[in-house]
């Protein structure tokens, strides 16, 4: 039995492992180009850095001599296909979602009404379809922070404290995670009250929730996989369907906007469904243990 000594020297062998390197790199980054992210090394950056948390998860294990026996890596597909559907499709009903709040709340009045009528839903299926290909084909950078995130730093967590407890505390360290490419006007822009501060928060806030959601996908399929998946399909498929949804809305006199605005309203919808889809994927596994016992 692993004492709470042992597992704290190896959480923070593990979080040294994940932060140091890519907030390096950011900073080399930074001192180059500053704190922008519209230069081609910047998507260099932050597709390497997906990286690190998986890289950490090894190395630690290496180092520490834990081995990998409950590394979460088994393909487990009996069973939990539909695990792998919910992780593609949850993005998708996020973001029709989204273009639709932002069309009735962002542009102007009518926007809307455009959108549902003139909507090419031939296009948009297309769209969606392409997107979720392209989650699949590249979930392996979706694996390389799932098995930092929900194949170490929280199972460890859960060692410490009520598993509650760890959902929030890894999804606060996972925000923070992201701090350098926020910084640099990721995800929420850079003109808006309180940048950098106010981004960094909202992070912090959003991978609480989505990692209730994350993580309870894990569980239930006792892999790391399908979490991989839902992470890239939250990356790519919500500003593809978004746009597509909102460029039916446009006139010459509209401006969308996709920094700051649309950010807000994505990640309160993905944060929102992210949670509800967490505590029904935790009750359903509650309900089948009592049942299998």
């Amino acid at each position: 039995m692993t004492n709470k000594r042992t597992e704290i020297k190896r959480l923070l062998l593990y979080l040294i492992f994940a932060f140091v390197p890519p907030y390096v790199l950011a900073f080399i980054y930074t001192a180059d180009y500053g704190w922008k992210n519209d230069n081609p090394w910047f998507g260099v950056i932050t597709s390497v850095s997906m990286f690190f948390p998986a890289a950490a998860n090894i190395i630690t294990r290496l180092i520490t001599k834990e081995g990998f026996s409950k590394s979460l890596l088994r393909i487990r597909l009996k069973g939990n296909m539909r695990y792998f559907v919910i992780a593609l499709l949850l993005p998708v009903v996020c973001s029709v979602i989204t273009a639709v709040i932002m069309a009735a709340v962002l542009l102007p009045s009518g926007s809307l009404g455009n959108m549902v009528t003139k909507m090419d839903y031939g296009k948009l299926a297309a769209t969606v379809l392409y997107v979720i290909t392209m989650s699949i084909v590249f979930m392996l950078f979706g694996f390389g922070e799932e098995f930092g995130w929900r194949g170490y730093l929280t199972p460890k967590l859960e060692k410490l404290m009520p598993a509650p407890a760890a959902i929030i505390v890894s999804g606060i360290i996972w925000g923070l995670w992201h701090a350098p490419i926020i910084a640099c006007g990721h995800d929420f822009g850079r003109d808006y009250a309180g940048y950098p501060w106010v981004g960094i928060g909202l992070m912090c806030v959003s991978c609480v929730f989505i990692g209730c959601y994350l993580t309870a996908l894990t569980k239930r399929t006792g892999s790391v996989l399908p979490a991989s998946l839902a992470h890239m399909a939250i990356n790519t498929i919500a500003s593809a369907v978004v746009s597509f949804m909102l460029m039916t809305c446009a006139t010459e006199n509209v401006e969308i906007q996709t920094d700051f605005n649309y950010s807000i309203i994505f990640f309160g919808v993905i944060s929102s469904v992210s949670l509800a889809a967490g505590i029904i994927l935790t009750e359903a596994g509650k309900r089948k243990q009592k049942n299998d016992l």
